[in-house]
């Protein structure tokens, strides 16, 4: 069967679809759709709807019978985040940008444009000739708990035997991943300043570097810049009011901006130095009531969930880079009930984070008292962890095909999680693999793929599917 599109043309419009993962993603997953019916696929939708949204997985059938292979890409993607950043697609991260080799736009990578490859194999071959049907699955969500896994998991369609997880691995064989644990605190407590005369109120605003959380030294986090700034305040000033502290754009990206407001009290104005990553601008705060947040039992709560995490922190695997688990504070948020921090933990195979939950809540119920009236505490997704072994079936039909493709076999871990984390929990045998870098590439401005990268994962698809499906 001949290709059914043009790679670049289809790219194009793939990347235009805005489906960062907290909106909806339908109308991409309608325009999918159609190109799975171009194909020849047989074409179904899994709705889901959160806070009023639509949300879809899209699955393309083709072939009968049991024991299906499944291909899977995701098609929502991170937030942008600065889109002035964005220099390589003129600040549009939705505009793919052709520069030699390399395409730029949000999701180039991570990982819409793996799906059209997928497909493009898919097109090389005739489906009829199939031994093994073949779904090949976009989901929603995978950047927000990999709820659409989990949506595809519960039936609707034939299990699955095994499943290529796409994700950019530069078409490594990823058998092993780290878990993930996503919490968020909500601190309710708030209190009151109010200047009896008008005062200096200072604007403190910090510039990071935006990285994938799972490789958190290739960023810099502009929260803990702030933490920092707070320790040191603390020390020479009696009096400290935050009236306002914000940052980060999304629980698995290092959050490159923070924002702080801060009051000292009656007195004369204070001067502060400034940097290229940290400026300090002073203005005259009217008479009045202002509401304040309860910085110090946020400090408090960070140094605590250090401290519990030492233990965890000293476990060392060499598969992985970093090869000890990671922790982030990412996310900052003002609320109508308060005010809430996001913590990302990213754990080995086999660590038991659990201990680690249940003790940070229980210290938080020692110095905040009954939660319900003055904190709540959420684990708001645990992602599990991969762990397959090199020599099991799946990774060696994989490297196989890579060799029928004349690529080189390679075999990674991952430091951040995916979905195929997801379907081994359930029994699905899963690995990840896809063309792209992840490291110092994804989840930060003008993300980029090769062409020629995409072109090889062409070739890998469309062997492993003659070996898994003629």
């Amino acid at each position: 069967m001949a290709a059914a599109f043009n790679l670049l043309d289809e790219a194009k419009r793939l990347i235009r679809f805005n489906s960062v993962t907290w909106g909806s993603n339908a109308d991409c997953a309608v325009h999918v759709g159609s190109l799975l019916r171009r194909l020849g696929l047989e074409v179904s939708y899994q709705e889901d709807r959160k806070d009023g949204v639509l949300f879809m997985n899209v699955a393309g059938l083709a072939g009968r019978g049991k024991g299906p292979l499944l291909l899977t890409t995701h098609l929502d993607t991170v937030d942008p985040g600065d889109r002035r950043l964005w220099t390589k697609t003129g600040r549009d991260p939705w505009r793919l940008t052709v520069r030699g080799d390399a395409l730029y736009g949000l999701g180039a990578a991570d990982t819409k444009l793996d799906l059209l490859c997928k497909l493009s194999a898919l097109s090389r071959l005739q489906l009829s000739d199939l031994k093994r049907p073949v779904i090949l699955l976009g989901t929603f969500g995978e950047e927000s708990g990999l709820r659409g896994a989990a949506r595809f998991c519960q039936g609707e369609f034939p299990r699955p035997e095994m499943a290529l997880v796409g994700e950019p691995s530069e078409l490594s064989i990823v058998t092993r991943h780290k878990g993930l644990s996503v919490i968020d605190l909500l601190l309710k407590g708030r209190g009151l300043h109010r200047p009896s005369e008008t005062e200096w109120v200072y604007d403190l605003t910090c510039a990071g570097r935006a990285a994938h959380s799972s490789t958190p030294s290739l960023g810099k986090n502009a929260i803990d810049e702030t933490l920092s700034f707070l320790r040191d305040l603390k020390k020479r000033h009696k009096k400290v009011d935050v009236l306002s502290w914000t940052g980060g754009t999304g629980h698995n990206i290092i959050p490159s901006s923070a924002n702080l407001r801060f009051s000292l009290g009656a007195g004369p104005k204070v001067g502060f130095r400034s940097s290229s990553r940290l400026r300090v601008k002073a203005q005259r705060l009217q008479a009045g009531w202002y509401p304040t947040l309860p910085w110090e039992d946020a400090l408090w709560t960070v140094e605590t969930a250090q401290a519990l995490l030492d233990p965890f922190l000293k476990a060392r695997d060499k598969d992985f880079s970093p090869p000890h688990p990671t922790w982030n504070l990412t996310l900052l948020r003002e609320t109508k009930e308060g005010w809430s921090l996001t913590f990302d933990v990213r754990a080995l195979p086999g660590q038991p984070m659990g201990r680690f939950v249940k003790n940070l809540e229980g210290k938080l119920w020692k110095r905040l008292g009954h939660p319900g009236p003055s904190w709540q505490f959420h684990l708001e997704r645990d992602n599990p962890a991969l762990d397959l072994a090199k020599g099991d079936p799946l990774p060696r039909l994989a490297a196989s095909a890579l060799r029928a493709a004349r690529l080189p076999v390679r075999f990674a871990a991952k430091s951040g999680c995916s979905e195929a984390g997801l379907y081994a929990k359930v029994g699905i045998p899963a690995i990840v693999i896809g063309p792209g870098r992840a490291a110092g590439n994804i989840h930060q401005p003008n993300e980029s793929v090769s062409l020629r990268q995409l072109k090889a994962a062409i070739r890998f698809y469309q062997a492993f599917l003659q070996k898994a499906c003629s």
